[in-house]
Order: structure tokens, then C-alpha cells, then sequence
């Protein structure tokens, strides 16, 4: 066997044990509520920590003499991820909230960047995406200037099936950013908090439905 039938080999064994290896995703949500999903990275501390497992990834691959068309990503749904640090507090509908109307239409949106969040609109504001800034010989001169390409989220509708939890998701989130918040911005984020908290509760997602004050049986006075 010649010395590069050898190496030849040894690569193949490598590519392999690449594509057998386990991936770990991380989804991590900060203080200010901003989701980043990060491959083998750990969510730094006090943020919000999701796992998603993955077998049979394929790691650095060799690239197809004619790669097949690109198609665009699905967005993740709530559900995907198993969370593992942060807060959690399991919710479900009170069956009492049956009887009260759906919850608002929720929209999951992925920034350019990748972050994911929940919105109530399928159109949010466009966002400035960072372009680089070169000189005439092509070199990055961040001193001539910034420049900035306007971006739109893409933006899916949550299914009726799944909105309950969005909401569950958005209260989860609210707390966390409440609970981490600096002094300056506790009141607003009590006051996002509260907001929602009325949305939820006046849907059929709500846990807790008061009871109807029971009907008075005295007799009026003659």
C-alpha cells in the first residue's frame, strides 16, 4: 500500500467517525430576551438554557461537485429544545378557561442573525444588518464609515395547537428579564410582564379561572 493510498484511508476513517458523533445544540435567551442557538457551546451563566441533542451530524464535509439547490431552514417550534438551567414554570390551561376566547395570534421570527423570538406581528420593524466598510483596495476601513443593509425577520405564524405554550413561553421569558433586570428598567419590564400576564389570562390559556360569586339566597326586605 503506498504512502497516500494510506493517508487516503485515514481520512475516510476520520470523515466516518464524524458523521457517527453526537451534536449538542444550545438555545440560550439573556436577560433582555434575545435567543441564540449555539453548536457545543454551553449557555454562559445566568441565562436561559435549552439542549437539543443530535446523532449522526456530519462534521466537516467535503462539498458535492454539483450541491443540490439550497432550501430555506424551518424555523424551530416550541418544543425542540429541552431546557436545563434558568427558570421553568410548567403551565397548562385550567379546563374552566375553555369557554374564554383564543389567545391573540403569536408570530415565531428569526432575526438575520439567527436569533429567534416571539412577536405579535407577522411585519415587525426592519432591522439594520452591518455591512463592511472598504477602501479602494478592498482592505475593511472602518474609519471611512458604518453602513448598514435594512433586513426584515422572517416571521411564521405559531399553530392554534401550540399557542397556549408561545404564550407560556413569552410569560417565561418576561419573568426572567424581570428577574434580572437593572434598577433603571424594573418598572417597564413589570409593567411587559403584567401586559402579558392579561393576555394570558383573559384566553383559555389561563391556569386559574375565578369562581362566579355565588348568588345571594336572602329574600329582599319588605
Amino acid at each position: 500500500m503506498t504512502r497516500s493510498q494510506s493517508l487516503l484511508l485515514g481520512v475516510l476513517w476520520l470523515a466516518g467517525a464524524a458523521v457517527a458523533q453526537e451534536t449538542v445544540f444550545y438555545k440560550c435567551t439573556d436577560a433582555n430576551g434575545a435567543v441564540t442557538v449555539q453548536n457545543g457551546t454551553p449557555c454562559a451563566p445566568g441565562m436561559r438554557q435549552e439542549v437539543r441533542r443530535v446523532g449522526g451530524v456530519q462534521g466537516a464535509a467535503a462539498p458535492a461537485a454539483t450541491p443540490p439547490a439550497a432550501t430555506p431552514a424551518t424555523p424551530p417550534q416550541y418544543g425542540e429544545f429541552v431546557q436545563v438551567a434558568g427558570p421553568r414554570v410548567a403551565r397548562t390551561p385550567a379546563p374552566e378557561a375553555a369557554s374564554l376566547p383564543a389567545p391573540p395570534a403569536l408570530y415565531q421570527c428569526r432575526t438575520w442573525d439567527g436569533k429567534t423570538y416571539y412577536g405579535e406581528t407577522d411585519q415587525p420593524p426592519p432591522r439594520c444588518m452591518p455591512l463592511q466598510v472598504v477602501g479602494l483596495d478592498g482592505t475593511p476601513t472602518p474609519e471611512l464609515g458604518q453602513a448598514c443593509e435594512m433586513r426584515r425577520d422572517d416571521c411564521t405564524a405559531v399553530p392554534e395547537a401550540q399557542l397556549c405554550d408561545a404564550w407560556y413561553r413569552r410569560l417565561d421569558e418576561a419573568e426572567f428579564r424581570l428577574e434580572y433586570a437593572e434598577p433603571a428598567q424594573r418598572r417597564a419590564r413589570q409593567a411587559e410582564l403584567n401586559a402579558l400576564r392579561a393576555q394570558v389570562m383573559g384566553s383559555r390559556c389561563a391556569t386559574t379561572v375565578p369562581a362566579a360569586p355565588a348568588a345571594s339566597s336572602s329574600s329582599p326586605r319588605r
